[in-house]
């Protein structure tokens, strides 16, 4: 009976953490990660100025943006029910593996606690800026899943917006922190956000093509509740164009950022870029322009998470 009892506990909390996208998760802990030591403490380091911020006091203000996250993932799935009975009845965590309230009651606990933690860290900085973009980003994430996804293009910028957060919001904490304690790195001022806005820039983009993708995949679920996003409002030929239009923008930047690094010290990213990222990028475009049928579309969808991740993955060339 004990032995039954702790394999139904391990499923809760196996669907618990499905339910909060815990890859998604991890991903974005490697983006606040990567963007902090990497790219931050990197041209700190080289500056010779010290970080305004120590290790664990940023580990506590990136771990009040998961709390966050998670809960918005869990509350987007609270709202998306009816939707996902039809666009994805197999992968059902609510009303089916867990309560269907468990959405709605994760949220405001997991979003509790990250705006608990990020108030204790701002207050210990004294720093009431970072707090208000926190309660924005906690705001973000309930009116996306309530009102904003079922609306043109609005929902899908939100989306690109918290992606681009992603970046930013690393950033804006080392800067905000170090403004008041007249720590910033000076002579690699520029470089510092020649990156944190080049992948910044490029997160929003490719996440808005993505979004758009997975808009036509789940057409059928959001034409029944009304949605007004791009396929259904002007069709999907029109919202293949508009991915396109995404992902030549991205090729552009990428071109340009690759020409840069090639006439800079960082000659290895430019490879990666060169013959990863821009090849890749490439062959996204072509599986887009030959795509008709949902599954293909499907699969675009999931070849951008890869995409994406190749992108994050690139700034640990930063430091070589």
């Amino acid at each position: 009976m004990d032995g039954q009892r702790m394999l139904r506990m391990v499923k809760k909390v196996t669907n618990f953490f499905q339910l909060i996208r815990w890859i998604d998760l991890l991903l974005i802990s490697l983006i606040f990660y990567l963007v902090y030591n990497q790219i931050l403490v990197n041209f700190y380091a080289i500056d010779g100025t010290a970080m305004p911020i120590n290790g664990l006091e940023y580990f506590l203000i990136s771990l009040a943006f998961i709390l966050m996250a998670a809960g918005g993932y869990a509350l987007n799935d609270y709202y998306d029910y009816g939707m996902d009975e039809i666009n994805k009845p197999n992968r059902l965590i609510l009303h089916h593996k867990l309560p269907y309230k468990t959405g709605l009651y994760s949220f405001i606990i997991l979003t509790s606690l990250g705006i608990i933690l990020s108030f204790y860290q701002c207050l210990v900085w004294k720093n009431g800026e970072l707090f208000i973009i926190y309660i924005f980003v906690a705001a973000m994430f309930w009116f996306y899943s309530s009102k904003f996804k079922r609306e043109l293009i609005i929902g899908n910028v939100i989306v690109s917006i918290l992606a681009a957060f992603n970046i930013l919001l690393p950033w804006l904490i080392v800067i905000f922190n170090g403004i008041d304690a007249h720590l910033l790195p000076i002579s690699m001022w520029k470089t510092m956000n020649f990156f944190i806005f080049t992948y910044a820039l490029l997160s929003f983009f490719i996440t808005f093509a993505r979004e758009v993708a997975k808009d036509i995949v789940d057409i059928d679920g959001d034409k029944e509740y009304n949605c007004q996003n791009i396929p259904i409002k002007y069709g999907i030929n029109t919202a293949k164009w508009v991915v396109l239009a995404s992902l030549i923008f991205i090729m552009v930047e990428l071109i340009y950022v690759t020409i840069r690094l090639f006439n800079s010290a960082y000659i290895i990213m430019g490879y990666y870029f060169a013959f990863i990222l821009i090849p890749f990028g490439i062959y996204v475009m072509i599986l887009t322009l030959k795509a008709k049928e949902k599954s293909q579309w499907k699969n675009i969808s999931d070849i951008m998470k890869i995409y994406i991740i190749a992108g994050i993955l690139s700034m640990f060339f930063i430091k070589l």
